[in-house]
């Protein structure tokens, strides 16, 4: 297994599925804080076991910022996917995708980057994605595969989405442990563009994936297309 570090936060991973990050300023600086504080909020929730009014009081805070937000205009969505999207779509997907990003507080998050022609990713889950005591529940490890070889089959070229994703769990896989996530991009059928990962804590094998992805038809390409502008409309 590749052992080589991770970049440094905000370093360049440019290729067709890793333009260059976000260009830092005042709000995404703050989004990334708050998504931070959030984080350690949920894990506190789960974690701690707080006097009833503590709890209370806590509660009453919380609710008070999260009303805060309904007077907040929205941001701009998403306008392009698969082999269409562009890059500024890709960075924003990266910053608040429930799995990547550092702006949104489900998110663990997944760091990627890519080495010699991989997609790999480094991740350490909280005590918010445990399912077994002490280890990570197996939907998020799905997850996780699912994201990094999405990026994966970005070496294709004509990106698509998720037709079938196959998960192998060789071991339990422990919470608050850096992982390591791997994702290939191993050929192209017509459409079909076959993908495949495997999920290390350290020199152990956690869990292996076959991914396969569907290019999308320019037909298919506008029908999703239209699903989500009626979504915004509405």
């Amino acid at each position: 297994m590749n052992t080589q570090n991770p970049p440094e936060p905000g370093a360049s991973t440019a290729t067709v599925s890793f333009p260059e990050p976000i260009e830092d300023n005042d709000i995404l600086r703050e989004k990334r804080r708050a998504g931070a504080a959030l984080r350690r909020i949920i894990d506190g929730i789960i974690t701690k076991h707080p006097e009833v009014d503590t709890m209370a009081a806590l509660a009453d805070r919380l609710e008070v910022l999260a009303d805060s937000f309904n007077s907040m205009p929205d941001k701009a969505v998403r306008t392009s996917f698969g082999h269409r999207i562009s890059a500024e779509d890709v960075r924003d997907f990266i910053e608040f995708s429930p799995l990547t990003g550092s702006a949104n507080p489900v998110a663990a998050p997944l760091r990627l980057w890519t080495d010699n022609g991989r997609a790999v990713g480094s991740v350490t889950f909280g005590r918010s994605f445990e399912g077994a005591p002490g280890v990570v529940h197996g939907g998020f490890v799905a997850a996780i595969f699912d994201e990094i070889l999405g990026f994966a089959q970005g070496f294709s070229g004509r990106p698509g989405m998720t037709g079938t994703l196959t998960i192998t769990y060789r071991a339990p896989t422990p919470l608050l442990t850096e992982l390591r996530i791997e994702g290939s991009y191993d050929g192209t059928e017509g459409r079909k563009i076959h993908t495949s990962g495997k999920l290390y804590a350290g020199d152990t094998l956690l869990a292996e994936a076959r991914g396969l992805f569907i290019s999308l038809t320019d037909e298919q390409y506008a029908s999703v297309a239209a699903m989500q502008n009626s979504s915004t409309d509405d």
